[in-house]
């Protein structure tokens, strides 16, 4: 018995300062490149999304690995070609409307502000705020380049999920190889559960995009507002980021309703105050109840604690970033604190 406690103490011993010396490369590299660890996070993500499909191929088709997952890549390549195939007339029609409206309709509007004293006041801090010409040009410099510089980092996310999806146990093994001997299969054990976690999150919250946009699709048609498609499109993609993605989603909507009747800005504001308190209180709490175990409280100080550190980034990997956390903390911890009061105690 001696000898047992005493390996197992040893063993606790080795796992521990794995931990943390794994925890403290981690901390140094987080300092020095946290953006990029958020952009191989968001990879993995994708490579997480992609297992999951291609697991369900090879279980009804039998399939190996690799042909599974070309079947799953190809698969997404003909459905988003024919989609746009599809709709690309009318959605791009509609998106090109969209971006010829929205400038009209905010001149619109500055013009109406421009009518009484309070709103004309309002706009020339506006116009203020903006600067001269060469600040304008600078402004659209820092826009542009935020632009380009977003439009690499999906590229890279996406090449990223596609090499870990192709080949996982390549990462993998290395992975295990950084924990002792005795504690590997436990680290694989939690490896599958990490995975299985983010595969029911991404589930859970793509399904919750899809709902967002089609109710606010279906809500601008019914209140009468033009381009109902490309801003219900908008309102499911941007749902993906927590309680800010509403909030911008709303602002072209407005626009557009504001540029058809004052009060219709007012309607469109409601819609999406409606459907951001049933997703805040109906739907997301269903969803995170079905796919994890995170408090809401949780969530929230998580998200706010994210957005500070890495801004619209890391507010939406704040969830799936928990989640990992989460396991990592109840297996690592709080089931070893567990085991050794139940010893203590015999």
């Amino acid at each position: 018995m001696a000898g047992g406690s005493q390996s197992s103490f040893v063993e606790r011993t080795w796992i521990v300062t794995g931990i943390v010396a794994l925890t403290t490369v981690l901390l140094l590299v987080a300092w020095r490149g946290f953006a990029v660890l958020l952009t191989l996070f968001a990879g993995l993500l994708v490579a997480v999304l992609l297992r999951g499909a291609t697991r369900w191929v090879q279980r009804r088709t039998g399939l190996s690995s690799t042909p599974a997952l070309a079947v799953v890549c190809t698969t997404i390549a003909l459905l988003a070609g024919g989609g746009a195939a599809l709709t690309a007339a009318s959605v791009s029609e509609q998106f090109s409307e969209l971006a010829d409206q929205l400038p009209l309709a905010f001149e619109q509007l500055r013009t109406r502000m421009a009518a009484n004293p309070l709103g004309r006041r309002l706009v020339d801090s506006m116009t203020q705020a903006g600067g001269e010409g060469g600040a304008t040009a600078s402004q659209v410099f820092i826009a542009a380049s935020a632009v380009v510089g977003s439009i690499a980092n999906v590229v890279l996310v996406l090449f990223v999920g596609l090499f870990l999806a192709a080949d996982p146990d390549s990462y993998r093994r290395p992975a295990l190889l950084l924990v002792p001997p005795a504690g590997r299969e436990h680290a694989a054990q939690l490896f599958d559960e990490i995975g299985a976690a983010l595969e029911r999150w991404l589930g859970g919250r793509l399904l919750l995009m899809a709902v967002i946009g089609a109710l606010t699709w279906l809500g601008l048609l019914v209140l009468g507002v033009p381009l109902a498609l490309p801003l219900g499109i908008i309102a499911g993609a941007l749902s993906f980021i927590p309680n800010l993605g509403p909030i911008i989603s709303a602002v072209p909507a407005m626009l557009i309703g504001a540029a058809e009747a004052p009060i219709m800005a007012l309607y469109v504001a409601l819609l999406y105050l409606g459907l951001q308190t049933a997703e805040s209180y109906m739907l997301e709490p269903y969803v995170v109840r079905r796919t994890s175990d995170l408090p809401a409280s949780a969530v929230i100080a998580f998200q706010l604690l994210m957005g500070t550190l890495a801004g619209i980034y890391g507010l939406m990997l704040a969830t799936p970033l928990l989640v990992v956390l989460t396991i990592l903390v109840g297996r690592l911890y709080v089931e070893n604190a567990s085991e050794d009061r139940t010893a203590g105690r015999a």
